[in-house]
């Protein structure tokens, strides 16, 4: 176990407690002690102190699920924060992947010897094989207290809570996404202070995401007229393909398709959770891909290259700062060869997130 403080100077797990201890009774802050071991060697990281913990958890409903791993150059600074969110259409997936994935280690390794820390993390799932009266917004939720605990324990983590940009894949790009478009959800009143954390993030990547998770909106826009050719991929069509089970699931439970689309809690639901509906022009700069080749919809429903162009149409009506893209099914790259790893630096090193406010304050240096 590695501790130091921000002068690099190294600080025993025991001091460091006794500081903490003497310092809350008297200023009333709440700190943690997390535990940091170095980096195995496996991920071959080229930095002066690589360290890392894992498993540590930002809430206590589920100790299994609600966790994240946390990767640092070493512990001598505040470092900017890139936040992966794990796929597995929010059924499946775990924080893990970065542990075992070559792909991800390989992030991990840039983003360290690049200055910057990372983090993976976990969420609670829907249920697949029974009754869930919750659905997705519980594994939002749990993406939106995951990045306020992070924020708000910043300086034991050693993260710079200002600089923050995340990053996922499938369900994780959707998470990172709604959390991306949502107006700030930090609350002034609540009595548990990482509530009161910022939302906002500086950027993010979205790697296969879905355009939106009111899956009427599937529907009436990602496969409205889907051919070119009037012919449209209905909800009727979708449920024969994922079962109704998992759709209603997904809301929490519901009868049929037409009290998903009538009942007005469901109305409202379908409001919260998609970005597309809260997309505005002061949301973060988007770093788009899309790898799906599919043509019918049933061949690819969640990845399909029409989610990203929603995404973009949604972006430029809204006049986002900057979105790239690369769908090769559209024939559309914007990247101008910048890679979705420089794009989260380049952002992270030129935004800041001024607590309290909505807004991406840019740098002007």
């Amino acid at each position: 176990m590695i501790l130091s403080n921000k002068n690099g100077k190294s600080l025993s797990k025991s001091m460091k407690s006794i500081i903490f201890a003497f310092l809350i009774p008297l200023f009333g802050i709440s700190q943690i002690n997390p535990s940091f071991d170095p980096i195995p060697a496996s991920f071959n990281i080229n930095s002066s102190n690589p360290i890392y913990a894992t498993h540590l958890n930002y809430d206590s409903i589920d100790l299994t699920k609600q966790i994240f791993h946390l990767f640092l150059p070493d512990s001598t600074n505040n470092y900017p924060l890139v936040v992966y969110i794990h796929g597995g259409g929010y059924i499946g997936g775990t924080p893990n992947n970065v542990l075992n994935n070559a792909g991800l280690q390989n992030d991990i390794k840039y983003f360290l010897e690049n200055g910057f820390a990372y983090a993976s993390i976990g969420y609670r799932l829907i249920e697949n094989n029974g009754i869930d009266t919750v659905g997705v917004i519980k594994c939002l939720n749990d993406g939106k207290r995951a990045l306020q605990y992070i924020r708000y324990y910043a300086d034991d983590l050693f993260i710079d809570k200002d600089k923050i940009a995340l990053t996922g894949g499938s369900a994780g790009a959707s998470t990172s996404f709604w959390l991306s478009t949502r107006s700030d959800m930090s609350d002034d009143n609540a009595t548990d202070p990482v509530l009161r954390e910022s939302t906002r993030v500086c950027a993010a990547v979205l790697n296969g995401c879905q355009a939106t998770l009111d899956l009427y909106k599937w529907e009436t826009q990602v496969y409205h007229d889907f051919d070119g050719m009037g012919t449209h991929f209905t909800l009727d069509s979708m449920e024969n393909l994922m079962g109704f089970q998992r759709g209603s699931n997904f809301y929490g439970g519901f009868d049929s398709i037409y009290q998903m689309i009538n009942d007005p809690l469901l109305i409202k639901y379908r409001q919260d959770v998609d970005p597309l509906y809260h997309i505005s022009n002061d949301d973060p700069p988007l770093f788009l891909q899309s790898t799906s080749q599919a043509v019918h919809p049933s061949q690819d429903l969640f990845h399909h290259s029409f989610h990203a162009r929603e995404i973009i149409n949604a972006a430029m009506s809204e006049n986002l700062s900057e979105i790239k893209a690369n769908v090769p099914a559209l024939s559309l790259n914007t990247t101008g060869g910048e890679s979705r790893n420089d794009f989260l630096i380049r952002q992270l090193n030129n935004c800041s997130i001024t607590s309290g406010l909505e807004d991406l304050h840019l740098n002007q240096n």
